[in-house]
């Protein structure tokens, strides 16, 4: 499931050469259930003017290697958006701010990215909950430098579709690294702190 062993996974997001923000999970088991935490934050200034402001607040539950609920919460530089799932026998129902309440197909997993699995089965966007729709093209092992300069071999993953990104893995599925156009052409880097 690439969970780290330190119950932790944090990057600095990097747009060109400034820090954008970080996203932070934290994993914690009890009981059989798995809890991961998600954070988002990234603002964009100008001198000393923010411009622009993301934060995203997300959690997953999963019970023996199965999605059983998720829920988020974002506001996208002011506009409210929202997701959540629930398991309900063998189906996922999932709704949101740009999706009525709908059954997800079968095995559909959150876009979160700490999990590899995604890239095997449909993704839900945790922002609105809209089924996310990606043609995934393993790639190359790589290096994959981390905030220290450490140098760390990751697999890569390109997933094309309305917003293409890239993912890295590394030999236990742990997620590495990410990189996204965003909508300004821009291009947005993911380094894991060291």
């Amino acid at each position: 499931m690439g969970i780290p062993a330190s119950g932790r996974l944090a990057f600095l997001a990097w747009r060109g050469s400034s820090q954008l923000g970080e996203h932070r999970l934290t994993f914690s088991a009890r009981d059989g259930v798995l809890t991961v935490e998600i954070a988002v934050d990234y603002a964009v200034k100008l001198g000393f003017i923010t411009v622009f402001r993301y934060a995203l607040r997300g959690r997953e539950t999963w019970s023996d290697g199965v999605l059983q609920s998720a829920q988020a919460t974002t506001d996208n530089n002011g506009k409210k958006e929202f997701m959540r799932a629930m398991r309900d026998g063998a189906s996922l129902m999932v709704e949101g701010s740009a999706a009525r309440r709908y059954t997800a197909p079968e095995g559909s997993l959150i876009a979160s990215h700490w999990n590899r699995a995604q890239l095997d089965a449909p993704m839900i966007n945790p922002q609105d909950g809209t089924l996310l729709r990606f043609a995934v093209t393993p790639g190359a092992t790589m290096k994959v430098r981390d905030s220290a300069g450490g140098i760390r071999m990751a697999r890569h993953y390109s997933l094309a579709g309305a917003d293409p990104l890239e993912l890295w893995y590394d030999a236990d599925d742990i997620w590495t690294s990410l990189r996204a156009k965003v909508r300004d052409g821009s291009t947005i880097v993911y380094r894991p702190v060291a």
